[in-house]
C-alpha cells in the first residue's frame, strides 16, 4: 500500500507585500493549506523544501490540540 503524505490541501490566491533583496515586493502569490498527521509532517516540510521554487519557502506549521472526531479519524484514514 502506498502511503499518502497528506489528506487535503486549500490553496487559495493571496497579494504579498514584503522585503526581498533590499526591496520592497508586491506580488501575487499562492497559499496552501496541507492537511496531515503528525507522523508525517516532517515529510511534508522536506517535500515542500525540495520542490518549492522560492529560495526561501515559508513552511508553518499549525498545532491544532482540538480537532473534532469525525475529522481527526478522517484525516488518519485519508493518511494511511
Amino acid at each position: 500500500m502506498k502511503t499518502k503524505i497528506i489528506a487535503c490541501v486549500n490553496i487559495s490566491k493571496i497579494d504579498s507585500v514584503y522585503s526581498w533583496n533590499g526591496k520592497i515586493q508586491n506580488s501575487s502569490e499562492y497559499i496552501a493549506i496541507f492537511k496531515t498527521v503528525t507522523k508525517n509532517k516532517t515529510k511534508l516540510k522536506k517535500k515542500i523544501a525540495e520542490t518549492h521554487p522560492y529560495d526561501v519557502p515559508e513552511i508553518v506549521e499549525i498545532d491544532v490540540t482540538s480537532i473534532n472526531k469525525s475529522y481527526l479519524n478522517w484525516l488518519i484514514e485519508s493518511t494511511n
